[in-house]
């Protein structure tokens, strides 16, 4: 793992995650699957932590208190009073996408060599190189979930799969 890669994992990530959110409002976002899971501003807030979090290992000085994020680490918001407004969380989403994006560009091989501030697996050879692998592999799992609470939402998927040549020519 290097840090381009990171760094192009971490472009692709807020990609599908932009197309994802596209025209989902603060409601629909507060929509709780049926059978349990997260609602869209859950999972939203869970990705705005996690990057205050990366910006923190990177050496960065994150625009946003992690402390102000609590109610995105584990436990689903289930009520709108525990859901901070998802345009807020959009704009520090964008914020902080631009933020990592520059310090995983400055990256050395020195810094993704040192010992990690935590490991969420309890390895106790965590980097901070493997534990933003990891958190990059964690980012796209929660990418895929808010496509799927797109729909749940009633909305059109965002991403779709490319038409094959037989069907795109009858």
């Amino acid at each position: 793992m290097n840090a381009q890669t990171l760094q192009y994992q971490h472009g692709i990530s807020g990609f599908v995650i932009e197309k994802n959110i596209y025209g989902l409002t603060h409601d629909e976002s507060l929509t709780q699957p049926t059978a349990y899971g997260n609602c869209l501003n859950w999972v939203m807030g869970h990705i705005v932590r996690t990057r205050i979090q990366q910006a923190q290992m990177l050496g960065l000085q994150p625009p946003y208190a992690i402390e102000d994020y609590n109610a995105y680490d584990t436990a689903p918001v289930t009520d709108a009073s525990q859901a901070m407004s998802w345009n807020t969380l959009v704009e520090q989403f964008r914020a902080l996408q631009s933020q990592v994006d520059e310090g995983l560009g400055k990256l050395t091989t020195e810094q993704m060599a040192a010992r990690a501030p935590f490991s969420p697996t309890n390895n106790p050879d965590e980097t901070i190189g493997s534990l933003l692998a990891g958190l990059s592999y964690h980012e796209a799992y929660h990418a895929g979930q808010l496509g799927l609470l797109r729909r749940v939402v009633g909305k059109k998927g965002a991403i779709g799969s490319p038409v094959p040549e037989e069907v795109a020519s009858s």
